[in-house]
């Protein structure tokens, strides 16, 4: 699996397929294929993304295990001229009766000259961002997709084997999960529904299939459309739940079509569960459904008064683009008169309603607001500021997109709203197992490893403290795990601004959510971590309680 020629194997995307994935995937494609392959007599295989082979060959080796006279013809796309080579003399070794033919050359810049038509396509696309491929040939493959935003390449292999798929023909691919969930994935979901007939999804999540930091996911579908209530959809996570009569295997592979928690040979125990595609809605993300889950989130529905987008807007912190310039926690001696210095908060202060500590890190702020206008400073009017930053001026000065974005040498490239600072803000960490929001009122700067929420005028205290009993609960990570269904390894999530706009607040006049209300009051008012302890129990109790899924 490969694209362009880049400085190394992350930027390229490259991940090899497991053997027992790529078994899996194919024995997939067979399942849902509408070919008669005790009978069929020749059969045409496409893999854009060919790499080392290993699709091309569980699926020649699938074939030939229901018919062995199948003249099999299999061609492969790949962008290193060795590997091609390498693949295409291994393939005819293993396959002296088929006709292997792997192109080096790269399927996107190719595949509208391909006349044939394939039964099979199989392919684990490349896992890298347009971006990244440079402007030029990034918007090449943009324009010539119809792709918009931050997308990733693999969207652009799903989108152009359209044209290539036989009529009865079948596709099978191995994507990372990203895609079905985030935002930015919204084009690529929309164009398999309306272009392509899913038949099913596993999303493999952080079951560490491959050794890259990489969730994947598989998918299967041939040319149509798709009612999303038809897909099969199977989830595996990996759970904390520790049960002594949890079924021993060898691999997830193992039980993929059960329900039920299984342990494997290292010890860890995955949660699989099956389900149906759960899509009600245009763009939004792709989650599975099954009975408990959708009377569970009927009364979530059911009991929400507002969401946590309409008490103010979810922001990310700033971005210097030079961190060890602007940010420390080291402004001693000469430094710590640097007139520019500002509290910043980062993921170290992360706490659930309070903040765990203040961790002291400040950062030299560059901006302010002047007759209601963002801009940054003059510089000449903090001289101790002006000389720390003239020390680090060849860095700073290099920065090129500073220059092309005609700002000053020594800004920050992302310092939002200085105006904002001062006001009332929840903060979160961007990736943590449990969730951590906490009130700030002190007018901190807020880091670019965690978001915050710019919380409006117009909003009583009162709601923030529910909001902050919400979004703090045990009921959240349920909330979260339901509604998109991905999580990082060691069981991480990532609290996007996507992702937590969407948080509901029940309604305020329940006497539970004035109770809730009331705690949070105390744990703001106190600095005893014992009796913390005791609300956040005792608020999670309640939180299930105001949503009716105690």
């Amino acid at each position: 699996m490969r694209y362009q020629q880049l400085s190394s194997k992350k930027a390229n995307g490259i991940v090899y397929t497991p053997t027992a994935l790529a078994n899996f995937l194919a024995n997939q494609l067979i399942c849902f294929s509408k070919i008669d392959l005790k009978n069929v007599k020749a059969l045409s295989i496409l893999d854009p993304a060919v790499g080392g082979g290993e699709l091309l060959i569980s699926l020649i080796n699938t074939i030939y295990t229901i018919n062995k006279n199948i003249l099999i013809s299999a061609v492969g796309y790949e962008t290193d001229s060795d590997v091609a080579k390498e693949t295409n003399s291994k393939l005819s070794a293993l396959f002296p009766d088929a006709s292997v033919k792997i192109h080096n050359r790269d399927f996107l810049s190719s595949f509208e000259s391909i006349s044939n038509k394939f039964d099979f396509i199989i392919a684990n696309p490349p896992y890298v961002r347009t971006q990244i491929l440079g402007a030029e040939k990034s918007s090449q493959i943009s324009q010539k997709l119809n792709l918009n935003g931050r997308v990733d390449i693999y969207y652009a292999f799903i989108i152009a084997v359209k044209r290539l798929l036989h009529k009865d023909g079948i596709a099978g691919y191995i994507t990372s999960n990203k895609f079905l969930t985030i935002k930015a994935g919204a084009c690529v979901r929309d164009f398999i529904l309306e272009n392509y007939n899913l038949h099913n999804i596993v999303d493999f999540g952080d079951s560490k299939l491959f050794s890259a930091a990489v969730l994947p996911c598989t998918m299967t579908f041939s040319l149509g459309s798709t009612t999303t209530q038809d897909v099969a959809f199977t989830s595996i996570y990996e759970t904390k739940k520790l049960d002594s009569n949890v079924p021993r295997c060898q691999s997830i592979f193992d039980h993929i079509s059960d329900n039920g928690c299984f342990m494997v040979e290292d010890g860890k125990v995955f949660d699989i569960k099956q389900g149906a595609l759960d899509n009600s809605q245009k763009d939004h993300p792709w989650t599975i459904s099954f009975k408990e889950k959708e009377k569970w989130m009927l009364n979530v529905k059911r009991n929400t008064w507002k969401h946590i987008s309409d008490i103010g807007k979810v922001r990310v912190g700033i971005k210097t683009t030079a961190d060890n310039v602007f940010i420390g926690n080291d402004w001693n001696g000469s430094k710590s008169d640097i007139e520019l210095l500002k509290p910043l908060i980062t993921h170290r202060d992360a706490g659930q309603i309070t903040a765990s500590a203040n961790a002291g890190w400040k950062v030299l702020y560059t901006h302010e607001i002047v007759n209601s206008k963002k801009t940054a400073v003059n510089l000449d009017l903090y001289p101790k500021s002006k000389q720390y930053l003239k020390s680090h001026y060849s860095q700073l000065s290099s920065r090129s997109y500073i220059k092309k974005a005609h700002r000053n040498w020594y800004e920050i490239w992302v310092p939002q709203n200085p105006s904002a600072w001062s006001k009332r803000k929840i903060v979160f960490r961007d990736i943590s197992e449990k969730p951590t929001f906490w009130l700030d009122t002190s007018g901190a700067i807020v880091n670019g490893d965690c978001y915050w929420i710019e919380i409006n005028d117009s909003i009583i205290d009162d709601t923030i403290y529910l909001a902050l009993a919400v979004v703090n609960s045990n009921f959240i990570e349920k909330y979260y795990d339901a509604c998109f269904n991905t999580k990082l390894y060691s069981g991480k999530r990532r609290f996007m601004s996507q992702y937590v706009e969407q948080f509901p607040i029940p309604d305020p006049n329940s006497k539970y959510a004035k109770k809730a209300v009331q705690i949070v009051r105390n744990i703001l008012s106190s600095d005893n971590c014992q009796n913390k302890s005791f609300y956040m129990e005792e608020l999670n109790t309640i939180v299930d309680a105001m949503f009716n899924v105690a």
